[in-house]
């Protein structure tokens, strides 16, 4: 049976999260048309898969289907082709949605007659001092692109958005998602709509909540997969670059260039220390604005979180152009980073 909306949810080894997921999921209000719920997973080994068996007992046209390329563009893929409804939503597992979440997607999608609309995402953790720390490095503007930081009551035209709320014959008309995109397939599919004459418009009024990762390790491999990941969509969409995508590698060349040549040039270290001075006291102010409200003893915290999002895309980066010339992707780049 047709429906206004199918939800599709990609996930691998979310056991933890994957019951609060379909919950949330399934609380919206309801709309005319109805909805669907499709769970793609990508054969989970850690019980999530048996947690879905388990929720379609309470939910029983939950939709689970299997995903044995495991990444996250195959999954959306499955889904779409699955789907019934006339719009597709991508609900990310670690998110907590309004209830209003479909209503009001659709209200800004015809009022604004954009091909693509989403909100913006408000970082949530524990309480504990490395997940608030990387929590509120999400609120940095030195750290985060628009789609990922929230923006007030913004609204307007976007490079991307969270998620996403599509017409089903637009994503088949563009082709869907690329599944040699591993990672940043979000970014690579927004800018082939936009290349097509579509348009993406992001409301801050439509606000959904999410978990960042909870440590350090796990932030700076999330980050430098972006960076890995990122390098493949600029080689297929040369136009889609910033130079935002280029300053992490600019700084991790200024400190690889700099170390190099102190053995050549005694004046090197002063340059060093000059280039390190400036990067750590800018890291600093940011830190200090971001936490003044909240107490300073986080700052180094925050600091500590928003170094390892600009080192680890830019390693990432540079490590995805060098595999670009050895024909070869590192096995880390398409792990999952939890």
């Amino acid at each position: 049976m047709a429906k206004t909306v199918s939800i599709l949810t990609p996930c691998r080894n979310e056991a933890d999260t994957i019951a609060n997921c379909v919950h949330n999921l399934y609380a919206f209000h309801p709309l005319e048309g109805g909805h669907e719920v499709i769970v793609i997973d990508g054969m989970s080994d850690d019980g999530t898969r048996e947690t879905l068996h388990q929720l379609q007992k309470r939910y029983p046209d939950l939709i689970v289907l299997d995903n044995p390329n495991r990444f996250v563009s195959a999954g959306m893929n499955i889904g779409i082709k699955q789907a019934v409804g006339e719009y597709i939503v991508r609900a990310d597992v670690r998110c907590l949605h309004p209830a209003t979440y479909l209503l009001d997607l659709l209200a800004l999608s015809k009022r604004s007659g954009a091909d693509n609309v989403g909100g913006v995402l408000v970082p949530v953790s524990e309480d504990r001092y490395i997940p608030k720390s990387i929590r509120f490095a999400y609120k940095s503007r030195i750290a985060m692109g628009g789609a990922l930081r929230d923006r007030g009551d913004f609204e307007g035209e976007t490079d991307t958005v969270y998620g996403g709320c599509f017409k089903k014959e637009t994503l088949l008309r563009i082709g869907m998602y690329d599944e040699q995109m591993v990672r940043n397939q979000d970014d690579e599919l927004s800018f082939r709509l936009r290349k097509s004459g579509g348009k993406i418009i992001q409301s801050g009024k439509i606000k959904v909540q999410y978990t960042p990762r909870g440590t350090y390790r796990q932030l700076f491999k999330q980050f430098s997969q972006y960076g890995y990941w990122k390098v493949a969509v600029i080689r297929k969409h040369p136009n889609q670059a910033s130079i935002r995508h280029f300053l992490p590698l600019g700084l991790i060349l200024g400190f690889i260039t700099l170390f190099a040549i102190i053995p050549f040039y005694p004046q090197g270290m002063l340059w060093l220390m000059g280039y390190s001075t400036l990067y750590f006291l800018s890291l600093g102010l940011e830190s200090m604005k971001i936490t003044v409200q909240y107490g300073t003893l986080l700052a180094p915290g925050v600091g500590v979180a928003i170094l390892l999002i600009h080192i680890g895309f830019g390693i990432g980066f540079l490590a995805g152009l060098l595999a670009h010339f050895l024909k070869r992707t590192p096995h880390y780049f398409k792990t999952l980073s939890r």
